[in-house]
């Protein structure tokens, strides 16, 4: 029998409905009870692509997180940061300027993701909740033109009506593994993710659980359960 030492999972999709604005997005209340009481007696780490300023406040009940994509990690009082970035930030700087620039259907939304220090290191194009919607896409795809020229890194979600952009490419399961030493985990650690951007910590956990809702790719999931 496998004895589980620690809990860590994604945040959107997973532990929180993924077809909410960033302002309500909330873990449901059921839930969060529960990982409470989980947190009594196994430490519970988040791996997400939000940053710190955003997932902390809402999951009260983590040790650690690893935001951004495993670009900054926090345990305890702690923050670590992935070295070499500060050459590749001037790009996000432009690519965010010109997303701001030429995005002007109303209801895009552009999420900057802020480092401890209030740095954008990476961003999000979501247009979800567009007015236009076509025109929206149309949009967001010349903002995605222009990131791939300044050799950022695109992350699409499937068919999603958003995409992340990063400075490198994120890896959930080289994150895990660092938040797993942190903490002293050697084994045992059980992973919950709903997409194949965490198929990565999939492979890098012990016990691997895929959350499936509406927009879940079963056939893309590389989890045991």
């Amino acid at each position: 029998m496998i004895r589980v030492k620690c809990l860590s999972s994604d945040y959107d999709g997973t532990i929180s409905p993924i077809s909410v604005s960033r302002a309500e997005s909330r873990v449901p209340l059921e839930t969060r009870v529960m990982l409470g009481r989980i947190s009594s007696f196994l430490p519970i780490s988040i791996i997400t692509m939000k940053d710190l300023f955003f997932i902390m406040p809402r999951t009260p009940f983590a040790r650690a997180w690893s935001a951004i994509g495993g670009l900054e990690m926090r345990v305890g009082k702690r923050v670590l940061k992935k070295e070499s970035l500060e050459h590749r930030l001037a790009g996000i700087s432009r690519a965010v300027d010109y997303a701001k620039s030429h995005i002007a259907n109303a209801g895009v939304e552009i999420e900057e993701k802020q480092d401890s220090e209030g740095h954008t290191v990476a961003f999000c194009v979501d247009w979800r909740r567009a007015q236009h919607p076509k025109a929206a896409k149309q949009e967001a795809e010349q903002v995605a033109v222009y990131c791939r020229e300044l050799r950022l890194k695109l992350i699409r979600y499937e068919t999603q009506p958003f995409f992340d952009v990063y400075p490198v490419a994120p890896d959930k399961g080289w994150a895990l593994q660092e938040m797993a030493n942190e903490l002293g985990v050697k084994s045992g650690v059980l992973y919950m993710g709903d997409s194949e951007t965490d198929n990565s910590a999939f492979k890098a956990s012990t016990v691997s659980i895929g959350v499936v809702h509406d927009e879940t790719p079963l056939q893309g999931l590389n989890c045991e359960y």
